[in-house]
């Protein structure tokens, strides 16, 4: 009875390492997205600019 508590116990790290992991990545996604919107249109311009559009 009490080695089953031990390795249910052992796999609450493990999950808690996995739910930060996914929540850094989404606060970095969040942060991509936001700064794609407030930049998004001057780096498209200077692509344009530098005639890299056509790449992009």
């Amino acid at each position: 009875m009490y080695d089953r508590m031990e390795q249910h116990s052992s796999k609450s790290p493990g999950i808690a390492l996995w739910a930060a992991l996914f929540g850094a990545g989404a606060v970095m996604t969040g942060a991509v997205f936001a700064g794609w919107l407030n930049y998004g249109s001057a780096i498209v311009l200077a692509y344009m600019e530098n005639g890299l559009s056509s790449c992009f």
